[in-house]
Formats: C-alpha cells, structure tokens, sequence
C-alpha cells in the first residue's frame, strides 16, 4: 500500500466517527460470538506469526482448539492451502456459526497486526 493509500485510511476513520465505531462494532460482534479465551489465543497466535509476541502455549488446550490456532495461524499467509477437511473439523469444534465468527476475528487479527507493522494504528485495533 502507498503512503497516499494508508494516509486515506487513517483520514476515513478519523474523519468519520461513524465509519470507526462500526468497525469497533463490527470486530466487538465477531469476538463476543466465541469465548473469550479463545479469542486472545487466537489474536496471540496470528500476532506471533507476524512477529509480534509469543506463540500461545498450547500444552493445555484440547486437541479441537490446537487445530483451530492451526487453521489461524495458516490464514495468515497459507489461506489458500487450507484444505476443506481442516475447515471442517475447526466448524465441527465451533459450529458453523462460531466458524464464522472464527473466520471474521482471524482475518480481522491478521489485517490489524499488518495495519500495526504499517502504522495504521486506527485500523490495528489501538
């Protein structure tokens, strides 16, 4: 993205309350639709693909919520290599709609650690 195009993104959310607060909601939905632990593991998984933290210590966590940060993790960088067994057994742990919740927070966490790389910090969730 150019300067030009991050300047625009940052000016569209801080010139537009409106446009930012659904954001905010629209990321609050995601995440209160699954349990919360489960979303921090999820955001700390992807953040600790790009750098950003520590991976999550998984030696606690069920074998259901271990694939999970596994597909996270992979849609990331390796979404198109998921493959349709993987999506399946993450929707069979969550339920199809948890598995859309899921999708949403792992592709919002992934786009606000990239927007936080990049110093669009309206859009990092900041």
């Amino acid at each position: 993205m150019t300067g030009a195009g991050r300047s625009a993104v940052q000016a569209a959310l801080a010139a537009d309350p409106v446009l930012a607060a659904h954001y905010a909601d629209f990321r609050a939905h995601a995440e209160a639709a699954l349990d919360p632990a489960l979303v921090a593991l999820i955001r700390q998984a992807v953040a600790a693909v790009h750098g950003m933290g520590a991976a999550p210590d998984e030696a606690g966590l069920d074998a259901a919520t271990r694939s999970a940060l596994a597909y996270a993790r992979r849609m990331t960088f390796e979404h198109t290599a998921i493959t349709d067994a993987e999506a399946a057994a993450v929707a069979a742990h969550l339920g199809e709609p948890g598995f859309v919740a899921f999708s949403v927070l792992a592709a919002l966490a992934d786009a606000e650690c990239r927007a936080a790389l990049v110093g669009l910090a309206e859009l990092a969730g900041e």
